[in-house]
């Protein structure tokens, strides 16, 4: 059973271009059909690209029960560790903000610019060549 290029381009996961530029470019051998399309032999197509497995209706067991089942000694040490991990977390945010209130405290505390007293306004140059000032 010979294949369209679009059924091929589905079997092995490529896109219709792909597979029409690789019969272009004679890296698979096709037959032209009547109305411009290419009919392919699945064995040189995957000769030239892997086929991709096809997808299954059937739905895979659940990874968390297995788990459960097979490592309980695992998954509590894994528990644990997020449990000390998130405990980390809480206090490396209370230390944050600890130094957040320290930072915004001493910002307050410092005096404003004009209060230590105005700057002295610069002589242009005409007034430092006559010693104005």
């Amino acid at each position: 059973m010979k294949l369209s290029a679009n059924e091929a381009a589905k079997r092995t996961g490529k896109s219709v271009p792909t597979i029409t530029r690789a019969i272009k470019s004679g890296k698979i051998s096709a037959e032209r059909t009547g109305k411009g399309g290419y009919l392919i032999e699945p064995s040189e197509l995957f000769r030239a690209f892997p086929a991709i497995t096809e997808p299954n209706d059937e739905i895979p067991p659940m990874l968390d029960s297995e788990t459960h089942k097979r490592y309980p000694h695992e998954t509590l040490l894994l528990q644990e560790k997020v449990s000390s991990l998130e405990a980390a977390l809480v206090d490396a945010k209370a230390e944050r903000d600890e130094w957040r209130d320290q930072a915004k405290r001493l910002a307050m505390a410092l005096p404003a610019p004009e209060a230590e007293g105005s700057p002295k306004p610069t002589l242009g140059f005409w007034a430092r060549l006559i010693g104005k000032g």
